[in-house]
């Protein structure tokens, strides 16, 4: 078997307020193996993004790490210090955010920023660090690379600054990259080819990538397994393809339902009733018992383990799912 190159084992993060403590991730579980695309999707509110902030250690009060396991290529990382953790991104795991501005010092120029990443973190120094930020910038489809180096962020666009912070995650060549909404400011073209240069890169450099997104299309494209997220909890896991055509939990096909199908005509679209529970007012037993038609007593009693693809007491039959 290959090895992963990332394992997470039973992450919990919760968020601190006086005295209430609210789990905003629960027992979260993972492995992601070298070259491997995982999408993560879900509901907005569902901890795809805290996950991915957790993993890289991009957490402070009143947010805390409680506890679980994250390794990295054969090394615990969540033991170790801030300082640590600091050479750990870049090198280790980059970080595409979705708001390119959280990325990005307004008071230096692109290329500065991009050739001091590739020295810190590769053997790159001076003209060849520059001539590897200029070949980033190309990659990443940014027109003029070279004299672009000297521009500032707020003298591009909101896509073109999106490809700016995909160039600086790629810019340390980490062993993972976690990519949360990284095609969302950018129009189709270009949203197609950095899918396609995520894909390039893992399959060139073994890189592996956690894919946060809400388009379903894009993670059929770029991802060869997905995990689905619901009220912090991953409640199904499995390859792409097996997850779109026979999703087994009920939450998933409902995520599935509500998407449309190109050449068929819909009066209107199923929509799954209710809301995500608030994590302070989480139901006993399954999270999603209260908007789920499958529901029983013991739904409403205990929490499903994930086993078999899903998290769940009456998961889908094939036949249920067609």
């Amino acid at each position: 078997m290959i090895q992963p190159v990332l394992q997470i084992r039973d992450l919990n993060v919760e968020l601190w307020r006086g005295h209430l403590r609210m789990r905003i991730v629960r027992d979260a579980s993972l492995d992601l193996a070298p070259g491997e695309i995982l999408g993560l999707v879900g509901e907005s509110g569902a901890g795809k993004s805290m996950l991915g902030s957790a993993i890289t250690g991009l957490i402070e009060m009143p947010l805390m790490r409680t506890s679980g396991q994250i390794t990295l290529d054969g090394q615990r990382i969540d033991t170790l210090s801030q300082r640590r953790m600091a050479d750990i991104r870049g090198a280790g795991i980059g970080m595409i955010f979705q708001d390119p501005l959280t990325s990005l010092n307004p008071v230096f120029t692109i290329g500065r920023q991009l050739v001091e990443t590739i020295e810190r973190h590769t053997d790159r120094h001076g003209s060849n660090a520059r001539a590897e930020a200029v070949s980033l910038l190309q990659q990443v489809g940014i027109p003029a690379a070279e004299a672009r180096l000297g521009s500032f962020p707020h003298e591009f666009s909101g896509g073109m600054r999106q490809r700016v912070v995909i160039a600086l995650a790629l810019a340390g060549r980490p062993k993972v990259i976690i990519a949360d909404e990284p095609t969302t400011a950018l129009d189709v073209s270009i949203q197609a080819q950095i899918i396609n240069l995520l894909k390039r890169i893992c399959r060139e450099r073994g890189t592996a990538v956690i894919l946060v997104t809400h388009d379903m299309g894009v993670i059929a494209n770029a991802a060869s397994r997905v995990a689905v997220m619901y009220a912090g909890r991953i409640v199904e896991i499995g390859p792409v393809a097996q997850v779109i055509s026979g999703a087994r939990h009920p939450y998933t096909r409902s995520l599935m339902r509500s998407i449309p199908e190109v050449g068929r005509r819909h009066h209107r679209l199923p929509q799954l009733k209710g809301a995500m529970p608030r994590p302070d007012a989480l139901p006993q037993g399954c999270a999603f018992n209260p908007r789920c038609e499958r529901a029983s007593d013991r739904c409403r009693a205990e929490r499903p383990d994930l086993r078999d693809q899903a998290a769940c007491f009456h998961p889908l039959s094939s036949e249920d799912a067609a």
